[in-house]
Parts: structure tokens; C-alpha cells; sequence
């Protein structure tokens, strides 16, 4: 193969948009995070750490914006404007869904707002403050469907236009939830088929869930639902089982996950027990080691093959490793 087929083949332009974004975000906040996980191809990025939200013991938001248009159509992207100008009438045409009838999905969903790496964020005493906007779910299927090289080049194209990378993404954000048995274990699952990342191996998440008031947006909620609708556990989120650890997203897709640690009163056997609705099968971890060779070699216990980690699993895994075994 002569140099100039090398130079078009699609993994030296994908190597080539790659060094040019890692430049681009040179002098953005989180910019080196960002470059070291695409030179080194990490399906993972850490925003916020879990020093960052030590003793935080509860999280509101503030009105953001949506994602641009993609065809570079002139729209609002504020919160409200985005919500009556993009994503109503697409609910009215039938593109959309909004969950009022029987059976129906809720496509609205919440964005990470904030022009830089991570979305706005601030902490003000124990009160932790996130930026939202509006966005759909299948436009956050777009996000997860998108080539890593056309992935590339939105993200140089939002630096170029907004000085934001992500600012043709939808940036969902989600909740992910760590498990604690009283035997002080940890239960991984394999996503089913059926779902976001099948095979993926991801404790217990799911997108947050939308409404038009903001001061009705709780993650708390969200994690606490999670938890009964994966794993049939019931019980009442609050400072005195659930640590609020930090965020962590993908690089190339955008989203992020608030994530939570949770003491739940279920020992082992319960998720030994049972069939679970978006998983094939749930996998103990039970010590330091353990999780490090899944950190370290995606391997669970008794396994040859390895399998791939969620984002924001890794992230929760890390925070076990550090702070609990």
C-alpha cells in the first residue's frame, strides 16, 4: 500500500481527527483527561471525583441548554425554548413520545449543559449544583450508534463552532447505581440483548428521568428506581445509605452517569437467587483483588475471556478499591 492509500485509510484519518481534537482542547478545562483517553482509546472519562463531592447530601439543577442543531439550523437551545420548539412539535408529529399513554416510553430526556469537556457543575456547601438541558433519546441513540471517526469529527466541529465538544451531542445523563450486600459484596451484571450495551458488563443504570419543572429533577429518585426495577430491591435512598461518589461518561459518546454507592440490607444469596429484567446473569465481586482484575483485565472471577466495562462501573469498581476493601 502506497503512502497516500496509508494517509486515506479510514484508521489514519481516524488517527489524524484524534491528534487534531487532543490539540484542540489544549486550553479547555479536564482538556488533558479528555486527550489521554482518546490517545489511548479509553471508552472512559472521569468528571467529577469523589473528592470533589465528599459530604454532599443532596444535588439540584439549574436550567441549561440543549444540543445544537446538527444540520446548523438557527434554534433556542435553552431549556424551555428547546423543550416548546424541538421537542413538542416532534411529540405532536409522533416522532417523539412523552410517556402520557398507556405503554408509551417518555423520549425526553436530560443533558449535561455547559460549553468545555465537562458540563457546569458547582458545589456550595453540601449541596451539589448541575447544569441540565432537554434532549430525546433517539438522538442520544445517535450519539451511541455514531462511528468513532464521524464521533471525531463532530467533536472538532463543536470546538471549531462553540469552543464545546460536545456541543452536537445529547449528553444524556444517567444514573448508576454500586450495590453493597451486608456480606460486603458487589453484583455485576451482563446486559441482556434487549438493551443499551448488551454484553456490557454494568451495575445497576438507567437515564435520568425528564420534567419541565427542574426543581422536580431527582437523581436520588432516579437511582432509588433503578434499583427496584433491575434488582427488585426497595428501599429509600438517603445520606445514611447512599454516597453520591462523582461522574463519569464516554469520550466519544458524551454521556455521563451520576454515580451512587448504596448500602443495601440483601446479602449475597438474594442476588444469587433471582432472574433479573436487563441482565443475563449477576457476578460477585467480592474483595479488592477481585475487582482489580476486572479493573485491570476486564476478567471476572472463574472467567477466561474478558469482557467490557461500563464507564461508570469502572468508576464505582475504582471507588471500592480506593475506599471500601
Amino acid at each position: 500500500m502506497n503512502e497516500q492509500n496509508v494517509a486515506e485509510s479510514p484508521a489514519s484519518e481516524y488517527l489524524e481527527y484524534r491528534d487534531q481534537v487532543a490539540a484542540a482542547v489544549a486550553d479547555l478545562p479536564h482538556s488533558k483527561a479528555l486527550a489521554e483517553a482518546l490517545i489511548m482509546n479509553r471508552n472512559v472519562l472521569h468528571l467529577v471525583y469523589p473528592d470533589d463531592v465528599t459530604g454532599v447530601k443532596g444535588i439540584q439543577v439549574r436550567e441549561g441548554h440543549g444540543p445544537k442543531s446538527l444540520d446548523n439550523d438557527a434554534i433556542d437551545t435553552h431549556f424551555h425554548a428547546y423543550l416548546h420548539t424541538v421537542i413538542n412539535p416532534q411529540i405532536r408529529s409522533g416522532i417523539l413520545t412523552d410517556g402520557t399513554h398507556p405503554g408509551d416510553y417518555d423520549d425526553r430526556k436530560l443533558r449535561w449543559s455547559g460549553a468545555g469537556v465537562a458540563g457546569f457543575w458547582f458545589r456550595h456547601q453540601d449541596i451539589f449544583t448541575l447544569e441540565v438541558g432537554l434532549t430525546s433519546y433517539p438522538r442520544y441513540r445517535l450519539d451511541l450508534d455514531r462511528h468513532p471517526l464521524a464521533a471525531l469529527k463532530l467533536i472538532k466541529r463543536g470546538l471549531e463552532r462553540y469552543h464545546d465538544p460536545y456541543a452536537y451531542f445529547a449528553r444524556g445523563i444517567g444514573v448508576a447505581v454500586v450495590p453493597l450486600t451486608t456480606d460486603g459484596s458487589v453484583y455485576i451484571g451482563e446486559r441482556s440483548a434487549h438493551v443499551d450495551y448488551p454484553g456490557v458488563l454494568n451495575f445497576v443504570a438507567g437515564l435520568a428521568t425528564f420534567s419541565a419543572n427542574v426543581e422536580e429533577i431527582n437523581f436520588y429518585q432516579d437511582a432509588q428506581r433503578e434499583l427496584w426495577e433491575e434488582v427488585g430491591v426497595a428501599m429509600t435512598l438517603d445520606e445514611r445509605n447512599t454516597q453520591f461518589i462523582g461522574m463519569s461518561g464516554n469520550p466519544l459518546t458524551g454521556e455521563v452517569d451520576l454515580v451512587f454507592v448504596v448500602q443495601t440490607q440483601m446479602c449475597d444469596r438474594y442476588f444469587q437467587s433471582g432472574q433479573w429484567q436487563e441482565h443475563s446473569r449477576l457476578v460477585r465481586i467480592g474483595n479488592k483483588t477481585e475487582a482489580e482484575a476486572l479493573l485491570e483485565q476486564g476478567r471476572l472471577p472463574g472467567a477466561k475471556e474478558p469482557k467490557s466495562l461500563m464507564f461508570s462501573s469502572r468508576f464505582g469498581l475504582e471507588y471500592l478499591v480506593q475506599k471500601y476493601w
